[in-house]
């Protein structure tokens, strides 16, 4: 016979419990809020999962033309980056950009002769994370094939020629919106059949294409761009006047690898997305205090995932960008009920994996699963449970997305983690603001 589940809640040193009436946020921990609570004495606990770290290379490829109405802008890396913080190592990031072909051209540029076209890459920077210097050298190679850069992971890599087909005094300047790379006269000239490809609406040049690899060599900061707005122009001057061609980016993506990478801080996990270091986190419904709540009416739940932001490193002339949301995606048992029946969106295929709606303005400081989402979860959890079944979900992983979260009542699609370097360092023990943990409010009978 199971024991009383109020005793049983003494019984543990790692839960906050709050005898009260009607409780408030301030003084039971997180997530009670201010509504009136159903039920009596509601009783507001907080209750740790187990944890581990997972380690899964993240998608970093894009197409535009695939890509889904819901999506935003897409993103690739540049450079490489040894941050401060513990346990994040070095890491080093190639970007590769595929342009459009193009139906038509400007009469200036195709009876141009080749030697008065230049070529150029214009990208927008819109991510940095690294030691601001005043320069940093890049390189840009040709691709020797088609690469396949649709949803590829960051652990592909894609050949390229040798010797680089960019100007000797390309730089990036950190400070620049936007990075224009000039290409060699020599290259314009060997490819000009191919830049001027207009056959199939401009299929052909996509055929003959291959499009680029960039990187940085020695840099001390990753770059990112834009793959929305990246082009490739070519440029012709008559007279006074300017004519221009660009090719729209079409694919992009981002290779990163790691390496010199030790243990994060003492008390911390460390949650890194670019290389596809993840919180994995699981309730246990068999132990206690779960196993004694089966029958107790839940008034309130909620899912929170901090990131102590103020224990990352620092350094003297070290920028590093605040996440601008997470990811939390749980693997359903089997025969559980549907993602939409808990609130949440389906990731994956057969509807194996939820992704669970966070509220987006807990962000940058934690992942925060709002209470119209964690109740159902634990409530349908605890009644199978009750029942001989395995709770709803039997994993919990929380991931940098570095995108906005999307909350629950706009929530139709998920959207993937922009490829980012960022660190995120969760706290496992007592350490402010405490360890990730679902917070319950239940009222006894």
């Amino acid at each position: 016979m199971k024991r009383s589940w109020l005793p049983a809640l003494l019984v543990g040193g790692a839960l906050l419990v709050s005898l009260t009436a009607c409780s408030d946020s301030s003084d039971v921990g997180l997530g009670v809020g201010s509504d009136p609570l159903r039920g009596g004495d509601p009783v507001t606990l907080d209750v740790t999962p187990t944890l581990d770290t997972t380690r899964t290379a993240p998608v970093t490829g894009d197409n535009a033309r695939e890509r889904p109405p819901s999506q935003d802008a897409w993103r690739f890396l540049v450079g490489s980056v040894n941050d401060p913080t513990e346990g994040t190592g070095v890491l080093e990031t190639q970007g590769y950009v595929d342009f459009a072909g193009r139906s038509s051209f400007p009469s200036e540029i195709a009876s141009a002769d080749p030697s008065s076209l230049t070529a150029e890459l214009r990208l927008t920077t819109d991510y940095f994370h690294g030691y601001s210097t005043e320069s940093m050298d890049v390189e840009v190679y040709d691709l020797t094939s088609e690469a396949e850069m649709d949803s590829a992971r960051a652990t592909a890599i894609f050949d390229a020629d040798p010797s680089p087909v960019s100007v000797d005094t390309a730089t990036i300047n950190p400070s620049d919106s936007l990075v224009t790379i000039r290409l060699q006269e020599s290259w314009v000239s060997g490819n000009i059949g191919t830049l001027r490809s207009t056959g199939n609406d401009g299929a052909d040049f996509e055929d003959a294409f291959h499009g680029f690899r960039i990187v940085m060599p020695n840099s001390e900061a990753v770059v990112g761009f834009s793959s929305s707005t990246a082009a490739l122009r070519l440029r012709t001057v008559s007279s006074s006047d300017t004519t221009t061609a660009d090719y729209p980016g079409l694919k992009t993506f981002t290779h990163i690898e790691q390496t010199g990478a030790g243990d994060p801080p003492p008390g911390y996990r460390l949650v890194q997305d670019g290389i596809g270091t993840r919180l994995e986190m699981e309730w246990d419904f068999d132990t206690n205090p779960l196993d004694s709540l089966e029958s107790a009416p839940l008034n309130r739940a909620e899912i929170f995932v901090p990131n102590d932001t103020s224990a990352l490193g620092t350094s003297s002339g070290f920028e590093r960008s605040q996440p601008q949301g997470y990811r939390i995606v749980a693997a359903r048992a089997s025969g559980a009920p549907s993602c939409s029946a808990v609130r949440s969106v389906v990731v994956s295929d057969a509807n194996r994996t939820c992704a669970l709606p966070l509220v987006p303005s807990a962000a940058p400081a934690a992942a925060l699963v709002p209470d119209n989402v964690s109740s159902p979860t634990f409530q349908q959890s605890l009644r199978r449970v009750r029942n001989g079944q395995p709770p709803v979900f039997t994993t919990f992983r929380v991931s940098v997305a570095d995108r906005e979260n999307t909350s629950v009542n706009r929530a139709a699609t998920v959207q993937p983690g922009l490829p980012t370097t960022l660190p995120a360092l969760v706290p496992v023990d007592g350490t402010e603001p405490g360890p990730p943990r679902a917070t319950l409010t239940v009222t006894p009978l």
